[in-house]
């Protein structure tokens, strides 16, 4: 791309003509493969456009790094970082940019993203291909958790393989980094110690950099931090963001006996009498936006504001903005937020009657707000700005912000530090210049000339306080990229490093599921067996909880909700029990209407295993049956929930808008149902389903979805298998090895290898490796999965006996057969007695295709099973398996933790791109048989079963519909 194409490939990519400032940024920095300290500049003008300048200076041949990684620290309801990118995205395919698509080698594929935030739909496009560009949008702890080799919701087996990708070739922005100050300095430590977390392997070149770019509106510390100029603001569209008017005016309430309550009918008073009189001085109903410091206080909000809109016509709209939401229903609000016109340059007219937005800090950061007023209260300075930046943000309306002091807080809670803050925020506040009305000018002209007049100490008194935070040491990180240890004492967890040590209040998570790892036994009492740890943890492997059903919010919320549900639902079963003695009934609870909503699927009782605890990593640790929760104290309930996640059975209701609500007795909706909807289009469809089917159906193979687990659910006392529990994935969505190795048709071992050979061949020449890193590459690839070839092996994936050895079968393996068995540790062996083509013996090459062969599926760091291998006795298996152990520790010694996971996301990468095609290849042909022949229909569960659950099993045609 020429120099001189920069403004039109940029208006191009983002539908606008670039800044002034923009340009700058561009030919100065990126365009030369360099960063300033951080970027520093006003909200409302354009600092997620950054992700463009990175792109075009990549496909100028800039010397930056391949993946873009755009962190934002609230979890609001909307990601505009996502929404840029993929606009991004869908700009990069129109026929003007070709030669940047071309310079980006995107020419056979588009621009991966994904969001580590958001709906259940995320692909995990960006750790696909290593040598594509790609953009990955997420939050601190989202990231974070990656970077350090302990990724929240990720497996184990794929943490190095994340963290390798993550802290490798990728540049990390962060957006409103005043915000997360202990994670920024956590990221530069990371960066400016390359060294230090390298080792003498590591080259100039190899493995990539790690760079980090803060952005913010508010920095105040940053020497050479990249600003506007007097130029700058000659453009007249800047000029305009900049001096946007907005009045400001503060109000000091009286909060009596109840300050909450007083607070909360202040803001709700003052902003409906706001509605009222703008809309009868210009006859347009505005949108306004009220801010609450407290969850507790927004709710109160939007009661009261309930009340006075009740009755009115045309209707007026109050929406509630609050974090502790589940993730499905933050996504759905998106769409009400744009369909009221309440985002930024959004294409809504004038609304028909007011609007109110009432929310916390989650509308402070990482969505583009925009609102005509604002109504709140007082709160530390930065989160002040950010508010300030969501109203009126594109200057051109005339604003009013009412801000609210409710005075100190009360020195007990909140210290003499909080009460000197509240202080120094009024005191800016009352600094800002006086505008022509009387009012505050409040707009982002005055806020930048307020920082140069003011001391930085002044604006750090008026600030929420960096909290302490531990340092990163080489030992830590090395003991984090252990991940193949279950338990390690030397490794803490990892949020002190990315948070610091604060005074938060103990987080839990919360998802709901219709089916549970449970079996029963097919009689009358419909007594539970028991079901083994091996069985319940293989469950949650391959059916993890996805991002779209999880609900995070505070422990002791989750603990009183808890409580409420419990005894509602027991009292229900009470109820019940009476009512069909008196009837004189007996056997399952679909004879009753009292429980009615809460036996979808099995029966329930007082001792019914009715929630599963999860640590936050997703290994279980716990079940809880009804009783339980009932019966234990509030103080025990907390210490078992506190940071970890809670499966819950989808009969225990209790959430409406994706609200913890104590009064909903509907069965939640959940990610196996598709949230409730009866048609959704294939793109929607989750990546994974939980089903129950007879176990005599004759099924045959459904697209998209592919078997992964089957287990026994209900069983005849003679032991027979009546239903089971089947778990299945959408082709191209699976990351572990057992799903990996089936698919809709067989692959032979030798095939599959020549595949992913030619993979990686193809990922070392894009990323420009050496043609001795390429040879080494190619022959670790050509023999990862020798191991596959054993007899145990083939006879446990139910390999056909023509044909032999196979890669990949169809058929879920029989785990009884395989014993444990580790085809990587049977491929190192083998390796090590034949040697490697293109990887002598005795050359540092060599080491290191036996670790990528030992690690392609997340294994050996350091410890690498050896059950079931035939090919060595016992002892002289385990002294191979401490050669595996030690190896990596010596080659995370050369190469660094992040180094060496890098080495391993490369080879990985390729085998996974090898199935994905092997998959479509598979799936093509499957659809052409299909089409030549008509398809069975499954036989539903229950059909001529005498069962009490045929009516609660869900009844399944080959279509999925429900």
């Amino acid at each position: 791309m020429a120099r001189s194409d920069f403004s039109s490939a940029f208006e191009a990519l983002t539908g606008h003509r670039p800044f002034s400032w923009q340009r700058r940024l561009f030919d100065g920095w990126l365009s030369k493969g360099a960063l300033p300290p951080a970027v520093d500049i006003p909200t409302g003008l354009g600092k997620t456009a950054v992700m463009a300048l990175w792109l075009l200076a990549r496909a100028r041949g800039a010397p930056l790094p391949r993946r873009l990684v755009y962190v934002v620290d609230r979890r609001a309801v909307v990601d505009q970082a996502t929404a840029d990118a993929k606009t991004l995205r869908q700009n990069l395919e129109c026929a003007e940019l070709a030669p940047v698509r071309e310079g980006l080698g995107l020419d056979e594929r588009p621009l991966p993203i994904s969001t580590l935030r958001g709906h259940y739909r995320d692909k995990r496009e960006w750790r696909e291909y290593p040598a594509a560009p790609a953009i990955v949008v997420g939050t601190v702890d989202m990231v974070g958790s990656r970077l350090l080799f302990s990724g929240y919701g990720v497996s184990r087996r794929m943490r190095p393989y994340e963290a390798g990708l993550m802290g490798c070739d990728t540049l990390v922005i962060l957006d409103e980094a005043h915000l997360a100050r202990p994670f920024h300095r956590l990221l530069q430590t990371i960066e400016k110690k390359r060294r230090e977390f390298s080792g003498p392997a590591a080259g100039q070149g190899l493995p990539p950099p790690f760079r980090v770019l803060p952005l913010s509106a508010t920095l105040c510390d940053e020497k050479g931090a990249f600003r506007l100029t007097d130029g700058d603001r000659e453009n007249k569209v800047v000029r305009d963001r900049l001096d946007a008017k907005k009045a400001l005016t503060i109000e000091y309430l009286e909060n009596g006996e109840k300050p909450g309550d007083a607070l909360a009918e202040a803001l709700a008073e003052r902003a409906w009498r706001l509605a009222q009189e703008e809309t009868k001085a210009t006859g347009r109903p505005p949108r306004i936006t009220i801010y609450c410091d407290w969850r507790k206080v927004a709710e109160k909000v939007e009661t009261s504001l309930q009340k006075r809109i009740k009755g009115k016509e045309p209707e007026v709209k109050a929406i509630l903005f609050v974090g502790g939401r589940r993730v499905h229903e933050r996504e759905e609000t998106a769409k009400e937020l744009e369909e009221y016109g309440l985002i930024a340059d959004s294409a809504v007219g004038p609304p028909p009657a007011p609007v109110f937005l009432v929310a916390t800090s989650a509308g402070e950061v990482g969505v583009d707000l925009d609102a005509d007023h604002m109504v709140c209260d007082l709160v530390a300075w930065e989160r002040m700005v950010q508010r300030l930046g969501r109203v009126n943000r594109r200057g051109a309306g005339a604003a009013r912000v009412l801000v609210i002091d409710q005075g100190p807080p009360e020195e007990k809670t909140s210290g003499k530090n909080g009460i000197a803050q509240h202080k120094a925020v009024r005191k800016l506040l009352e600094a800002l210049p006086r505008a022509e009305t009387g009012d505050r000018d409040a707009s982002p002209a005055a806020l930048s000339r307020l920082r140069e007049e003011v001391s930085a100490g002044e604006i750090e008194m008026a600030s929420t306080p960096m909290p302490l935070y531990p340092a990163l040491s080489r030992p830590l990180v090395d003991a984090w990229a252990m991940t193949s240890l279950a338990e390690h004492t030397g490794r803490p967890e990892v949020t002190p490093w990315l948070r610091g040590w604060v005074d938060d209040e103990p987080q839990t998570t919360v998802a709901w599921r219709h089916c549970l790892p449970l079996r029963f036994e097919n009689s009358e009492s419909h007594s539970r067996i028991p079901v083994s740890k091996k069985d319940v943890e293989a469950f949650f492997e391959a059916a993890p909880l996805q991002t779209g059903e999880l609900l995070e919010t505070e422990t002791w919320r989750v603990v009183d909700w808890l409580k409420v549900r419990s005894r509602k639902l027991i009292k229900a079963l009470d109820r019940g029990t009476r009512s069909r003695r008196s009837q004189g009934k007996s056997g399952g609870t679909d004879d009753t209407e009292t429980t009615e909503g809460f036996d979808d699927l099995q029966p329930l009782d007082r001792d019914m295993p009715i929630a599963f605890l999860l640590s936050h990593g997703g290994k279980w640790e716990e079940k809880l049956g009804l009783k339980d929760i009932y019966d234990l104290q509030v103080k025990e309930l907390n210490r078992k929930l506190a940071g970890r996640r809670l499966v819950i059975d989808a009969r225990l209701g209790g959430i409406g808008e994706g609200l913890l609500d104590q009064g909903c007795d509907t069965p939640a909706s959940t990610i196996e149902d598709n949230w409730g909807k009866s048609d959704v289009s294939e793109d929607e469809l989750p990546p994974l389903r939980v089903r129950l089917l007879k176990a005599d159906s004759s099924e045959s193979h459904e697209e998209p979805w592919q078997k992964t687990l089957e287990m026994p659910y209900l069983v005849y006392p003679e032991g027979e298998t009546v239903v089971n529990l089947v778990i299945e994935k959408r082709q191209g969505t699976t990351s572990d090895e057992d799903s990996r190795a089936l698919a809709a048709k067989c692959q032979t071992l030798d095939e599959h290898q020549q595949w992913a050979s030619d993979e990686v061949a193809r990922i070392a020449e894009a990323l420009g490796l050496s043609d001795d890193d390429r040879a080494l590459l190619v022959a670790a690839a050509h023999h990862h999965d020798d191991g596959k070839g054993v007899s145990r092996w083939q006879r446990a994936f139910n390999a056909p006996r023509e044909g032999r050895p196979y890669a990949k079968t169809t058929r879920p393996p029989n785990q009884h057969v395989l014993n444990g068995y580790r085809h990587e540790f049977q491929s190192v062996l083998d390796a090590g007695r034949t040697g490697l083509a293109g990887a002598a013996r005795d050359g540092p090459r060599f080491d290191l295709a036996l670790h990528l062969i030992a690690a392609h599926h997340g294994h050996a760091r350091p410890a690498i099973g050896i059950e079931g291998c035939d090919a060595l006795p016992p002892t002289a298996a385990a002294r191979e398996a401490h050669e595996i152990a030690v190896r990596f520790a010596r080659l995370q010694r050369q190469w660094g933790p992040w180094g060496l996971a890098w080495w391993e996301a490369l080879l990985r990468a390729a085998d996974q791109c090898a199935s994905r095609e092997h998959e479509q290849r598979a799936s093509r042909c499957l659809k052409e048989e299909a089409a030549r022949k008509p398809m069975g229909k499954e036989e539903p569960v229950g059909a001529g079963s005498e069962s009490v659950m045929q009516r609660n099993l869900f009844v399944t045609d080959m279509k999925g519909t429900h």
